[in-house]
């Protein structure tokens, strides 16, 4: 396979092609988060910093790429534009103002479990605190409870960042199926905007 053209749109859709290879064995293993945090940090989290970073090594964003990245910080996650209308099966979004080591004892400041959270929040939001948490390892897989309980059946995907203002911690779950329909939702999305001549981060030498 040859040099990408558009390192941030070709790749995302190489890795979807392995993604769709690939996701039949790791549902025959019972391994979809798994597989799902393994795509992510590739197909989501490369490209993802390419195009939000202005001062990035590898030149500057693309420019309508990046501006409709922005944009979407005018629109709820779950009503983001790329869902196509389709939308998350489970999701929850909170700020945890107790010990994000400890998943037994998470409280919103209503003193909710994430999980009964009812909390909305922009699009641009959420995607950056799930970049935070696959950059930093800050990942937790929760069982049906909501805890993190070794042995137990994984049913959601916790991810962390620090609070801006450092107090507590901005908390994304997803269940596995809503996280891995992000993930090709996410994908699928980036392929719909046409090659910017002006920006191009990988192309073969003249």
């Amino acid at each position: 396979m040859g040099v990408p053209e558009r390192f941030v749109t070709e790749y995302p859709d190489r890795c979807r092609r392995l993604l769709d290879m690939l996701e039949g064995p790791a549902r025959e293993a019972d391994m979809i988060g798994s597989f799902a945090l393994l795509v992510a940090s590739a197909a989501f989290n490369i490209p993802y910093a390419r195009m939000v970073e202005s001062k990035h090594p590898l030149g500057r964003p693309e420019a309508p790429l990046h501006r409709a990245i922005k944009g979407l910080k005018r629109q709820r996650f779950e009503k983001a534009e790329f869902w196509n209308g389709a939308g998350p099966s489970f999701f929850r979004y909170a700020k945890i103002v107790t010990s994000a080591e400890d998943s037994f004892g998470w409280q919103d400041a209503d003193g909710n479990h994430p999980l009964l959270s009812t909390e909305s929040k922009d699009a641009n939001t959420v995607l950056r605190t799930i970049r935070n948490a696959l950059a930093h390892g800050n990942v937790v897989y929760l069982d049906k409870n909501g805890h993190e309980t070794p042995g137990n059946r994984l049913m959601y995907l916790a991810f962390l960042s620090e609070h801006d203002n450092g107090d507590g911690y901005r908390v994304v779950i997803f269940d596995e199926e809503s996280f891995l329909a992000f993930l090709k939702a996410w994908i699928d999305w980036m392929q719909t905007f046409p090659l910017d001549r002006k920006f191009q981060f990988a192309v073969a030498a003249e």
